[in-house]
């Protein structure tokens, strides 16, 4: 194995051994999985379109950033492209006063507007199915979406 290569997992076997045990643990895993999606996966034969649900790889991320593997919303994608970008779904509902957290009319979901990401298309995994079809959101999710990203997104005021 390259010598720079092992220097750089050596620093991280010391970093990780000063690091609680489960956290440790997780991490490594996930530098496993994630060069696993890297170089061993390919990009889904599957369409992956706009405005519908899939299951993605998130991995294991820092502070309160979406995590693991959980449904996505595409928020855009071209087909000749190699990255989407995604909102993640929450595994229920929410229910709470946030107006970045939008709760899906038919499915027990609460799309995250600050979570908004891009990603590459290898982390796609499948299509979200509802009851044998492919996960969508409905026109009025789209408009309620639409106009938290506008305002989520948007600059303030340049002083």
């Amino acid at each position: 194995m390259d010598e720079e290569i092992n220097t750089k997992l050596n620093e991280t076997r010391e970093l990780l051994e000063n690091v609680e045990n489960k956290q440790a643990i997780e991490y490594a895993s996930w530098t496993l999985n994630k060069a696993k999606i890297k170089f061993l996966n390919k990009i889904p034969t599957f369409p992956i379109t706009n405005n519908y649900i899939y299951w993605c790889n998130l991995g294991v991320n820092i502070g309160s950033e979406q995590n693991k593997i959980r449904p996505v919303l595409i928020a855009k994608t071209k087909k000749e492209s190699m990255v989407c970008t995604v909102l993640p779904l929450t595994s229920e509902r929410l229910n709470d006063t946030r107006w970045y957290h939008i709760d899906l009319e038919t499915q027990n979901s609460t799309v995250l507007i600050e979570q908004l990401r891009n990603i590459s298309k290898l982390r796609i995994i499948n299509s979200f199915r509802i009851k044998g079809k492919l996960g969508k959101i409905t026109l009025n999710d789209w408009n309620r979406i639409n106009l938290a990203m506008k305002k989520y997104y948007t600059m303030t005021k340049w002083q």
